[in-house]
């Protein structure tokens, strides 16, 4: 067994110090060609699916980077470029056994720091503790700040007699919250799961109606065939409508439904043919159906009443107040819950028309699910506990979230559109019972750990911070229900519950989960204690007993304030937001206002600080002062690109600004936070043209840093891309960053530079069998890495980071791509035009796919690089396609485009393929490179050689300049396309007749050609 060397490095050992004057710095593996990018990515991949750490079981959170990628980053940053690739991937963990993540690392960095100042979930700064750096964490959000004390300080701190406490005091809180009166009234002992909707009183008839989104309670398949069918069917019962539970299991058994065929709705059993129910409500054309009438239910004017199926003949004054029922009724309801004196309802109406209804419990029975309907009991459990919460909302009791959700956020928080504009409204009556009386016993356990602690000889302090550390577990496993327990999650009918965080907002549901709070079952509180032990237990085991510090700190990324002004960082990699990230300010306050409560102490009607108390107070001379929301508190001066947070009437452009003012801050800061001869590293996950310009403005323009590398991680796999044929450059890219950048050139002569640069890294990559959006982004970084230099760029005065860019950039990265093409085929020239750039740089980089499929922002990008007029190519020379998702030939409205390339070999076919493509086999019309290619193909298939040579000359006579280049191109990709591609092929036989006639010519093949 070979023993692995342990390595303790500290930075001494590779960096000269600024002191002894040397200013040539040591490149980083990082910054290297041959750091193993794919590999890691290839390893990240697994933690996205079954391999996926316990810790982040605890609680969702949106942005989690993959832990191998940033102990990869992180190592790599601090390592020497001539670490050697495969030592390096073994010394992280990547080896030939057991998921990377759980791999403990070789190196030992001690004496590193490191800053996160955008530390999200806390990947980044979990590794480098893990890999003996003392990390400080930053975050401006209090949840994401509650979060990362739970995830880096606190397992570190007191190791693994948390995990005991913290199951230990997680059971007397379920054991305590069971032997309440009025919840064992509220739930069934066997009941895990109640699956329910929204009823609206229909407009035509007058009768209730459930609105349901779909009735599928199972659809599970396995690999010999359906597993588990089951769902829901509506039966007219007089004025009600009941529900029917139909499950083939039962009623068909296990073995009958592995032959069962499924379409949409309808599903065959042994000939026999089942039809589950169709939606009744589409709330994107906000369309109701009523089960009783099976009328559809719209219009509503508020006004007066009166329901409208048809509104083009209205007066306009009419159709201005229409209003969509669904959303009307769900209103009046919401307002309904304030509990207020005053009437909400309109004069016409006797009663508010719409109301919560429960549709099917869910038993755990063993390892399997039973399905049964609710009955009128059921139903009446929610209405014992609306009378209790009326109750205490009438008292204003503080652990009810009346803060209001902010209103501007329709686009991530639809509920707001249906009334639900005070958090505690996206509960009904029992789940919010529940979680407020589990708020006051995690408040009641917090203070008899302390009590507990002292006891065993702890002083104040000491038991004060164990209990804070031991009240916050309890307070993520609450947080982890509240996703799993609110009526805007959803049943999923793979039987894995979505929950309310599923999407990247919160959405309306029409068949939420009231998920029961003891039953063991993915998001109930008794699970997630569970979940959290798991977790404990992995962050405790990753820190070891290698010397490792974490801190975390609330601050603000812009200025960090909270760090000392002289303390510089080593090493800053951090995950700063994006172009158009989700709203976390906003978002997060779903958990906000309940850590609040649980972690917070109670005076009479108010909360008042107890643990962790800087995250939901503001200390002021008289004492300190509750912060209501994290939206109105944080969210302008979060980094991101959302204008509705600066007010009525504020315009996109408006928005931009605001992010790229604050995103050029955030890199000031960082960059007077990094030691001269440190490292800045940055994920992005947006490869928008905007998007990149907004990261150089910030990075080169704002903070004078340079770019010496990047490459792009993602967690799906090559094969799997390429078997789909998409590039899917939309994807984490990896940028790394030094100071000193310094100087001026004139944009001509960097132009030539960035090219050759561009070219050369392009062979490297090439040459480590480099390919696809990996070759891309990294061919991208030579340029970058070659303008980012210099401080400024000339042309007749300095050009802006836009026009260095669109200009010089890409054009660059692509020109030095293609002559790094042209290189592997031994030509001395490359690819001249855009059209026959853009066709030959998509089918080397996507090679391999059967249809070569471009998401419209790479579009875009490569139209840009090769200077192709992409109207143009979609409309009048048809290189490329609008798939499905698209419609008509304007870009603005094709999501997806197909490169049109030769699918066969055969005469007729090409033929066929020239017609489509506006060519023509017969007459041809050469408008481009591409043309005259896929002429040559089919002339090559179709005559001899000697028919084809005195073609091809007149071809050449006709149009020189795409001949030349189309024969560019057949020599490229007949040496780099994959055996696979009918092109390569085609090229070569091209290459062939274009070679001298051998002496002699078989009788046989010259008669096979004829």
């Amino acid at each position: 067994m070979r023993l692995r060397k342990k390595m303790s490095r500290s930075m001494n050992d590779f960096l000269p110090k600024e002191k002894s004057g040397i200013k040539a710095l040591n490149g980083r593996f990082i910054e290297s060609p041959n750091f193993p990018f794919s590999k890691i990515s290839e390893a990240s991949r697994v933690e996205k699916g079954p391999g996926r750490p316990p810790h982040w079981e605890m609680v969702f959170w949106w942005t989690r980077k993959p832990l191998i990628s940033a102990r990869a980053i992180i190592a790599g940053s601090l390592l020497p470029e001539n670490t050697d690739p495969e030592q390096f991937l073994s010394s992280i963990g990547i080896r030939s056994k057991g998921t990377a993540h759980r791999n403990k690392p070789d190196y030992n960095f001690e004496g590193v720091k490191l800053l996160d100042p955008f530390a999200g979930f806390g990947s980044i700064p979990l590794e480098a503790m893990r890999l003996g750096i003392s990390a400080t964490a930053v975050e401006l959000l209090p949840t994401a700040y509650v979060f990362l004390k739970a995830i880096l300080e606190y397992p570190s701190k007191y190791g693994s007699k948390l995990v005991k406490d913290v199951e230990k005091w997680g059971n007397w809180v379920t054991e305590k919250l069971r032997e309440d009166p009025l919840i064992k009234e509220l739930y069934d002992e066997d009941v895990a799961v109640y699956i329910g909707t929204w009823e609206v009183k229909c407009p035509n008839c007058g009768k209730w109606t459930p609105l349901v989104g779909n009735w599928w309670l199972a659809r599970v398949k396995g690999k010999e065939g359906y597993e588990r069918l089951a769902w829901m069917e509506p039966k007219k019962n007089g004025d009600e409508i009941a529900i029917k539970v139909v499950d083939l299991n039962k009623e068909l058994g296990n073995e009958a439904l592995k032959k069962a065929k499924v379409e949409e709705n309808k599903v065959v059993v042994k000939e026999k043919e089942y039809r589950v129910p169709e939606s009744t409500i589409e709330a994107r054309r906000e369309l109701g159906t009523c089960l009783h009438c099976n009328q559809p239910i719209m219009q509503i004017d508020p006004e007066t009443g009166r329901h409208y199926t048809e509104t083009k003949n209205l007066p306009e004054e009419v159709k201005n107040r229409l209003e969509s029922y669904v959303k009307f009724a769900l209103k009046l309801y919401n307002k309904s819950t304030n509990y207020e004196e005053v009437n909400n309802l309109p004069n016409w109406a006797k009663e508010v028309p719409a109301r919560l209804r429960l549709l099917v419990k869910v038993k755990r029975v063993k390892s399997d699910l039973k399905f049964e309907p609710c009955t009128e009991k059921d139903q009446e459990k929610l209405e014992l506990a609306r009378q209790e919460l009326e109750n205490l909302l009438k008292q204003k009791d503080p652990d009810i979230p009346t803060e209001g959700i902010s209103l501007y956020s329709v686009r991530y928080l639809f509920p707001i559109l249906y009334g639900m504009t005070e958090w505690y409204k996206l509960f009904n009556s029992r789940q919010l019972l529940t979680l407020v009386k589990l708020v006051k016993l995690i408040r009641e356990a917090g203070k008899q750990i302390e009590q507990e602690k002292v006891r065993e000889g702890l002083n104040k302090e000491e038991a004060f911070k164990y209990a804070e550390a031991v009240a916050t577990y309890l307070s993520v496993i609450l947080c982890k229900y509240i996703d799993y327990d609110s009526i805007v999650n959803y049943w999923n009918a793979s039987l894995i519950r979505a929950p309310t965080m599923a999407v990247r907002g919160i959405s309306m549901q029409w068949n939420f989960c009231d998920t029961s709070p003891f039953i063991q079952i993915t998001g109930s509180f008794l699970q997630n204690i569970n979940n959290s032990k798991d977790g404990l237990l992995y962050l405790i085991s990753a820190f070891g007993n290698k010397y490792s510090r974490g801190l975390v700190l609330l601050d603000d990324a812009t200025i960090l304030n909270k760090l000392s002004s002289k303390e510089k960082s080593s090493l800053i990699v951090t995950d700063p937001p994006y172009y158009d990230d989700v709203p976390y300010a906003e978002l997060s306050d779903f958990y906000y206002v309940w850590l609040k409560r649980a972690l917070s102490d109670v005076n009479g009607m108010r909360l008042v600080p107890r643990f962790l108390s800087e995250a939901f107070f503001e200390s002021f001379e008289n004492g300190w002062v509750e912060i209501s929301t994290q939206w109105e508190k944080y969210a302008l001066s979060e980094v991101s690109l959302n204008p509705p947070r600066l007010g009525f009437g504020a315009k996109p452009e408006d928005g931009v600004q605001h992010f790229q003012n604050l995103l050029n801050a955030s890199f000031v800061t960082m960059a007077s936070k990094l030691e001269d001869y440190g490292l800045l590293v940055t994920y992005y996950a947006h490869t928008d043209p905007n998007a990149w310009k907004a990261l150089l403005k910030a990075g080169w323009e704002a903070a004078n840093l340079r770019v010496t590398n990047a490459f792009p991680l993602t967690t799906e796999s090559a094969q799997s891309v390429v078997k789909r044929g998409k590039l899917s450059m939309d994807t984490s890219i990896v940028v790394v960053w030094r100071k000193g950048c310094e100087g001026s050139i004139e944009a001509s002569e960097l132009y030539v530079e960035m090219v050759e640069k561009a070219s050369e890294r392009a062979r490297e990559l090439l040459d480590l069998g480099i390919i696809g959006r990996d070759l891309i982004i990294g061919t991208l970084a030579a340029a970058l890495a070659t303008a980012t230099r210099y401080r400024e760029i000339r042309v007749m005065g300095k050009i802006d980071t836009s026009t260095l860019v669109d200009k010089y950039v890409y054009p660059a990265t692509y020109l030095g791509l293609t002559k790094a093409f042209a290189r592997k085929a031994d030509l001395k020239e490359s690819v001249k035009t855009p059209e026959g750039m853009f066709y030959l740089i998509v089918k080397s980089t996507v090679a391999g796919a059967k249809k070569k499929i471009l998401e419209s922002t790479d579009a875009r990008i490569f139209s840009i690089g090769t200077s192709l007029d992409l109207n143009n190519a979609l409309r009048d020379l048809r290189l490329l396609k609008a798939e499905e998702k698209a419609s008509g030939a304007k870009v603005a409205k094709a999501k997806v485009l197909r490169l049109l390339e030769p699918t066969s070999k055969e005469g007729s076919k090409l033929a066929e393929f020239l017609e489509v493509r506006g060519v023509g086999a017969t007459d041809p019309r050469v408008r481009c490179s591409v043309d005259a290619l896929h002429l040559l193909e089919y002339w090559a298939v179709r005559y001899s050689r000697e028919e084809f040579r005195r073609k091809l000359d007149e071809l050449k006579a006709k149009s020189p300049l795409h001949v030349e280049d189309a024969l560019s191109m057949v020599r490229i990709m007949a040496r780099v396309l994959p055996s696979e591609d009918i092109e390569k092929e085609l090229c070569n036989r091209i290459v062939e007749y274009l070679e001298p006639a051998a002496p002699r010519e078989s009788k046989l093949f010259d008669k096979e050609e004829k």
